[in-house]
């Protein structure tokens, strides 16, 4: 606890502005995951901002720029929204896209623009990790609660499982697969912050159950996928070849008790077996908790279908994409010429960030964006021999293959301080007093 307040003789040795940022980013994920609280997330985030643009001198934050080029692709993406929101019919609807989209260009601009040191950034990394666990424990203590009281199994999965936070399962479970990635690279580098590698170990076990629970495919494949080509490199770098077999294997029968033990995230999965769509269907969408049949809409189906709308609206538009605040009207249209009532009715948006990104900004935008938050990032993490960098960046990278982020204050907070923060830990200004 001492050493998680900053009070051991290494946390007291930080920096004024290190510690401010330090509890600033622990803030800012705490008044996140609390319920329905979005002016104390603003408040916080707005003072994590300010501190970092008083973190360093304008020379140091202009060299920084000059070295990051994603940082810099980043800040020209969120100007074509500038360009975008002056040519769109709907004004209106542009500023507010504008004003959700803020931290696409707010983060770049100031922890896009700030060196942490390793030994800042392993506390940041283990905090942001124990918070997260503890959001996971009292989301299961609650949704056990509400199964006690109503008797119905399905409490205990998806979106009921994060009820307590107010949040979408989907963005929880991001944040559990970054926070066991913080908990495995702290292990591995036996960094001197892990005071109890045992409760490390208990909590991973902990997470890799809860993150189950929460059903979300494409975090749980990105997630064991991951977690394999970790094993995989293990086993070539360090040629402990028994060590890494053993992992694998323990992952492999991980993987099929949780099957045994919680089968309706396996009814998640049972969804890709049917693919096959109408558009003019008026079928109900399928759910975890309900017998699953071929003539429903289910979250496979549903997104092969509202990608060839996207498809074919991005071929129309595919030099300069369509204005910001037109492009969900003119989806709509797709929609309506398809007879797709279903996706109409319930305003579906691309439910994949590229295309999203394609239909809005074109080939160019979306070569920009390609660059600045995916190329760049992941090329750096490589010179720079950061695996955590590359397991984050790659992590939101397919994330974003089936969720649309920037059409979501979530998705563009991920996007934006995720991406910052891994960018923030390399390439260190110019050696002066101030580092």
């Amino acid at each position: 606890m001492r050493s998680i307040l900053l009070l051991d003789p290494a946390g007291r040795a930080f920096a004024l502005k290190e510690k401010i940022l330090y509890f600033g980013i622990g803030a800012f994920f705490i008044s996140f995951l609390l319920p329905d609280m979005p002016v104390i997330n603003n408040i916080v985030t707005g003072g994590i901002l300010l501190n970092c643009f008083l973190y360093n001198s304008p020379a140091e934050k202009k060299q920084l720029l000059w070295k990051r080029k994603d940082i810099a692709l980043m800040i020209l993406f969120y100007g074509l929204h500038i360009i975008s929101a002056f040519l769109s019919a709907d004004r209106q609807e542009a500023l507010e896209m504008l004003v959700l989209r803020v931290p696409l260009l707010a983060f770049p601009l100031s922890i896009g623009l700030i060196y942490i040191r390793p030994a800042v950034k392993d506390r940041i990394l283990l905090f942001f990790s124990i918070i997260i666990t503890l959001t996971a424990l009292v989301c299961l203590v609650y949704a056990f609660q509400q199964y006690r009281i109503f008797h119905d199994t399905g409490l205990l999965y998806d979106d009921s499982l994060t009820a307590a936070t107010r949040k979408q399962s989907i963005y929880i479970a991001l944040l559990v697969n970054l926070a066991l990635y913080s908990y495995v690279y702290l292990l591995q580098k036996q960094s001197f912050v892990v005071k109890y590698p045992a409760l490390a170990y208990l909590a991973i076990a902990f997470l890799l159950v809860f993150h189950f629970l929460l059903a979300s495919r494409i975090a749980i494949i990105i997630l064991y996928t991951s977690l394999f080509v970790f094993a995989a490199v293990y086993i070539v770098k360090k040629r402990k070849y028994l060590e890494g077999a053993t992992l694998v294997m323990g992952l492999f029968i991980g993987a099929i008790l949780l099957v045994k033990f919680f089968p309706k995230t396996l009814n998640r999965f049972k969804e890709l077996n049917y693919t096959g769509y109408q558009f003019n269907s008026h079928a109900v969408e399928s759910h975890y908790n309900m017998q699953l049949t071929a003539d429903q809409w289910n979250g496979a189906n549903i997104r092969l279908a509202v990608w060839k709308c996207g498809w074919e609206l991005a071929g129309r538009h595919w030099l300069t994409g369509v204005p910001l605040g037109d492009k969900e009207l003119k989806l709509m249209e797709v929609f309506k010429e398809k007879q797709f009532d279903f996706a109409y009715q319930s305003r579906r948006n691309m439910h994949s960030t590229y295309l999203d990104v394609l239909c809005n900004f074109g080939v160019i935008g979306l070569g920009i964006f390609l660059l600045g938050y995916l190329v760049i990032p992941l090329i750096t993490c490589y010179r720079a021999g950061d695996g955590l960098g590359a397991f984050i960046i790659l992590t939101l990278g397919a994330s974003m293959i089936t969720e649309t982020y920037p059409d979501r204050s979530i998705g563009c907070l991920f996007l934006g301080f995720f991406l910052c923060f891994a960018a923030a830990w390399k390439m260190p200004p110019v050696r002066d007093a101030a580092y």
